[in-house]
């Protein structure tokens, strides 16, 4: 009976563990990246709408951008909120590409709970923070945008954005929220509160017919978590 080549029949030629380095080939390699820490607020005054970056969060966006000064990227794009502006111009300005802005890539739209709202009752402990915040999703927030739009939203923009660069490295500065969703889009999770996000952590995504997660959280050019 005549084998099946392959089958059975040792080849003599060595093949290598597939890895990650080299070539991303096909696709788009994403770089999610959050904003630096933004400034402290009074919740409802017109700053607290869009607050810049604090000093520490402009010093984390200076570390971020050198972090990443020698990589390849081909465009930086960010939200219109100033501290993601402003973090994805430390990044851009060491590769000499002007930042392009979507404000599809903004933050959850929190309605009632806006202006610095979400964060006085999350400071606070306030009871009707700490019954929504159980359920890890953006649901439930008077007039907010919803759990399924947000998906909805930051995915169907990052990934027409990386459609336009295959094979190509894009940074795409936003917000924790943001990072959450998109990912809990990808995996299909309940949850898509489910990750704390460190400001300027780097969060990669190879985005492809079958989209694979390769890094997320990255902070080490803040500190080292495993020292922690």
């Amino acid at each position: 009976m005549e084998s099946i080549k392959g089958v059975g029949t040792p080849d003599s030629t060595s093949v290598p563990q597939p890895t990650l380095d080299g070539s991303i080939g096909e696709g788009c390699r994403i770089l999610l990246i959050r904003h630096g820490r933004s400034a402290d607020i009074v919740p409802g005054t017109p700053e607290s709408h869009d607050p810049p970056l604090h000093v520490i969060g402009k010093q984390q966006a200076e570390a971020v951008g050198s972090r990443l000064a020698t990589s390849k990227i081909d465009a930086v794009y960010s939200s219109h909120l100033l501290r993601a502006f402003d973090t994805a111009q430390e990044i851009a300005r060491h590769h000499g590409i002007a930042v392009q802005v979507f404000e599809d890539l903004e933050e959850v739209r929190l309605g009632d709970w806006s202006q610095g709202e979400f964060r006085r009752r999350a400071a606070t402990n306030d009871p009707d923070w700490i019954e929504w915040s159980k359920t890890g999703r953006w649901d439930g927030i008077p007039n907010g945008e919803g759990d399924q739009n947000f998906r909805n939203r930051v995915s169907s923009r990052i990934n027409s954005l990386a459609d336009q660069h295959s094979g190509g490295c894009i940074a795409v500065v936003c917000h924790g929220g943001v990072i959450n969703a998109y990912v809990a889009a990808l995996l299909n999770t309940e949850r898509s509160l489910w990750m704390m996000v460190e400001n300027t952590s780097i969060t990669t995504v190879k985005y492809a017919d079958n989209a694979s997660i390769l890094t997320l959280n990255d902070c080490s050019h803040l500190y080292d978590l495993l020292q922690q």
